[in-house]
């Protein structure tokens, strides 16, 4: 057992934390909810979820209030979870966090490359005050797109971004974000490296399948919404998967048509991720997220895996909750609702 992570102690503690927050009577509450003010009342009283509101900042609406409490849950997660870990795994893990940073500076360029008003913006902003990798008061001095970026040099994002214009921001938004995320996930496979042996292969095995479906996701979404070249698809894609190596990636990239992108996802998955997308219109991060949710839910790590998947299993909880959240605001059908989540209930 490494030293270096208190792994009985993790595994009572993570299971403890999975039995509050995925309690399916709760989750049959919240689908049930008549409003949004109901909802985050019955998510105030959940044992586990219920702790992320006491540090949030309350607006005047009910739902950014409640979004930006789930949003933070992953934080407030991963900081609890940092006291078990020491020396390169509380590195490791502390690396996770750098999407919540990518997150709120993804909320500022957004504001600032639109020409809005950034009133207000301290209080969506979900970054670890403790582990942050950016001075976010010094960014929030930017008054536009050059000069927030001339506030990231000497950041771990700087290189990636340093030649990215407002133009570029304004009229391609992904641009921007993914050049951040190319930075989160080189950055954990390398953190991932200085593990032991047998807990780097199962990290990079997760964050590898992590990889590829995100890939999945990014190339789907260009293909089918943005004007962009085979070639521009391509660059953007990352690197580091498990199940599509450079070439997979690269056929993806050049799929001569829509059918032909899908058959090949079939074909390296050996599964048919796309079957739940035809004829409805479910969007395809739930689609990835199911995949993933599904894929690491009965998992039994003794290993740093199971911290991984449980950040993960948590990345499908805030992203369904959210989804909950904006059902209940719309009053979309109960049934028709519960075909948007990840986690089946």
């Amino acid at each position: 057992m490494n030293p270096n992570m208190a792994y009985y102690a993790l595994e009572t503690k993570i299971a403890t934390k999975k039995g509050h927050i995925l309690n399916n009577k709760d989750w049959k509450k919240y689908i049930e909810s008549d409003s949004v003010e109901k909802l985050a009342e019955l998510l105030k009283n959940n044992p586990e979820i219920g702790k992320v509101f006491k540090d949030i900042n309350n607006t005047e609406s009910e739902r950014v209030n409640l979004e930006t409490a789930l949003s933070s849950l992953r934080k407030f997660e991963i900081e609890n979870l940092l006291h078990y870990l020491s020396g390169d795994y509380k590195e490791f893990l502390k690396t996770f966090l750098i999407e919540e940073d990518i997150k709120d500076l993804s909320l500022v360029l957004r504001k600032l490359s639109r020409g809005e008003s950034s009133e207000g913006i301290k209080e969506r902003f979900i970054h670890s005050k403790m582990f942050t990798c950016l001075n976010f008061e010094e960014i929030l001095t930017a008054k536009n797109i050059e000069q927030l970026i001339k506030k990231l040099k000497g950041s771990i994002f700087y290189n990636g971004i340093k030649n990215i214009s407002n133009n570029d921001v304004l009229n391609r938004e992904f641009h921007f974000e993914m050049k951040l995320y190319l930075v989160l996930y080189k950055s954990l496979l390398e953190r991932a490296e200085k593990l032991d042996r047998n807990d780097s292969k199962t990290a990079k095995d997760i964050i590898g399948l992590r990889i590829d479906l995100l890939n999945i996701q990014w190339i789907y979404r260009a293909i089918k919404y943005y004007n962009i070249s085979s070639q521009e698809i391509y660059f953007y894609s990352l690197e580091g998967g498990n199940i599509l190596d450079n070439d997979k990636i690269k056929n993806l990239c050049y799929s001569k048509s829509f059918d032909e992108f899908k058959l090949l996802v079939k074909d390296y998955f050996k599964y048919d991720l796309f079957k739940d997308l035809q004829d409805t219109d479910i969007d395809i991060n739930v689609v990835v997220d199911a995949y993933m949710f599904n894929y690491i839910k009965n998992k039994n790590y003794k290993n740093i895996g199971l911290i991984i998947s449980f950040i993960y299993l948590l990345d499908s909880v805030i992203n369904d909750l959210t989804s909950i959240t904006e059902g209940v605001q719309y009053q979309v059908p109960k049934e028709k609702l519960k075909g948007y989540l990840a986690y089946k209930i």
